[in-house]
């Protein structure tokens, strides 16, 4: 626990001033990221082990959709083509059947589009939409936490999460939803009162479901973390898995919202 708070704590004090001053240091700190989760994504292959030349391709698809390409979201065209590669790749090589190419194509595209949206949301609607995003995120990972210690009877899915409850989970919502619009409604976000809730539960929703859907890739390859670049944490996959889920959601809620409110 104490290695844990400590890697924490030095997390916060390194990627909160990148997130407020953006531009460079922000791009930098994407930048790092990215290289970590896409060494962790493929690196857990194992029974056969990822080729070396995935390691490039899937950065090139990834670093194009995170600093190259300016849209809100990732065009259809640049993922369409990241999957005609993937599946001209799996003809001539042998460790890559026809799930695994699945994996490389998902896996890649869930980084891919949470970072670009995470660069987007900064770029375009600024520190507190990140800020906003980061409190309905991790307030619902501690809100899960402490609840699920103190309340937590029931199983939510011990399939993927054995440790993880029902009451654990709703805890987290609360928290994560309470914390989010208190901090929407105090710094007067440029989002209707009524939205800002909405969207707000949704995220903490959607947090959870990154966090298992991340979960359920380490069950199929029997890891426990996805690397151990972070003490106490695990991989940079296992700690920012559910903001790239979310950042991916909350980037599609703005984009609705602005059609509702047009």
């Amino acid at each position: 626990m104490k290695t844990r708070i400590i890697t924490g704590i030095v997390l916060v004090l390194v990627i909160l001033p990148c997130v407020i001053i953006g531009q460079i240091p922000f791009q930098v700190l994407l930048a790092l990221v990215a290289g970590a989760g896409i060494f962790e994504m493929l690196s857990i292959c194992d029974r056969p082990k990822a080729n070396i030349y995935l390691y490039p391709l899937v950065g090139i698809f990834v670093y194009y959709s995170l600093f190259l390409d300016q849209s809100l979201m990732i065009p259809t065209e640049i993922i369409v083509l990241y999957l005609i590669v993937l599946l001209a790749c799996s003809m001539f090589d042998d460790g890559m059947n026809f799930l695994r190419l699945c994996y490389y194509f998902t896996a890649g595209v869930l980084i891919a589009m949470g970072l670009h949206m995470l660069y987007q949301l900064r770029l375009t609607y600024g520190f507190s939409y990140i800020l906003l995003l980061a409190l309905a995120t991790f307030g619902t990972d501690t809100g899960a936490y402490f609840s699920g210690m103190m309340f937590g009877k029931h199983k939510l899915n011990p399939r993927l999460s054995p440790k993880k409850t029902i009451e654990g989970s709703i805890g987290g919502m609360l928290l994560g939803t309470v914390l989010s619009v208190a901090y929407g409604a105090y710094i007067h976000i440029e989002i209707p009162f009524i939205y800002l809730i909405g969207i707000c539960f949704i995220l903490t929703i959607t947090s959870q479901i990154g966090d298992l859907t991340f979960s359920s890739i380490k069950r199929v390859f029997e890891v426990k973390d996805y690397s151990q670049l972070l003490p106490g944490h695990g991989g940079v996959l296992d700690r920012f898995d559910s903001i790239l889920f979310n950042a991916m959601v909350f980037g599609i809620l703005l984009r609705f919202l602005a059609m509702v409110v047009m």
